[in-house]
């Protein structure tokens, strides 16, 4: 049995105020220095456990979360919840330290981060990660990286960890407007 089908539309078949460029689905580039490392999850009946840091590699399947953490210096962990509704924590990026992202489950987050480092080779680019809510990975951002985060539930939680202590007569926190160019049309949430 042979089907036959009707013939194809030309892009000039289409309405002009429907036209659009095609979607893409290659995979973008990562900012140069950002680190993902997707956590694993030991589940059985009662619920989960997970590791999020270790300091060394001591048994086998623990390699990769010492190596993501190899050369960390962690100097402060912190917790914080959004709990206000559509919020967006805005840019900002640090000189003299590097931040470790981790937005536990049951939240969920989108991180934004937007190189401003002007001879890195990803210098102007962004990069988006949605983190949480069973997406469990570990963000590591370095100097210059501007980073924000829209949280995607209320509340939402987000564990971080610095590599410099927060010292408030030098606080090394230089911002950015959460609507600059740049980055604006990335805090929405595209469907499909």
């Amino acid at each position: 049995m042979t089907v036959s089908h009707p013939p194809a539309l030309a892009p000039g078949d289409i309405a002009d105020e429907f036209r659009s460029s095609v979607k893409t689905y290659v995979a973008k580039t990562p900012l140069a220095g950002v680190k993902i490392l997707r956590l694993t999850r030991h589940v059985d009946d009662r619920g989960f456990f997970q590791e999020i840091y270790r300091a060394q590699a001591d048994h086998p399947g623990s390699e990769g979360l010492a190596e993501f953490f190899q050369d960390v210096a962690v100097a402060q962990i912190n917790f914080t919840i959004v709990n206000a509704e559509n919020h967006i924590k805005g840019l900002h990026y640090h000189l003299k330290q590097q931040d470790i992202w981790f937005c536990p489950s049951p939240s969920k987050a989108k991180f934004v981060l937007f190189d401003v480092r002007k001879d890195s080779p990803t210098s102007g680019k962004t990069q988006v990660v949605v983190a949480g809510d069973g997406h469990d990975v570990l963000v590591r951002i370095p100097e210059g990286v501007a980073h924000g985060y829209r949280p995607l539930t209320n509340p939402c939680a987000l564990f971080y960890i610095v590599t410099r202590t927060f010292d408030v007569k030098d606080p090394d926190e230089w911002r950015i407007a959460w609507d600059h160019p740049a980055v604006k049309d990335l805090w929405e949430i595209p469907n499909g």
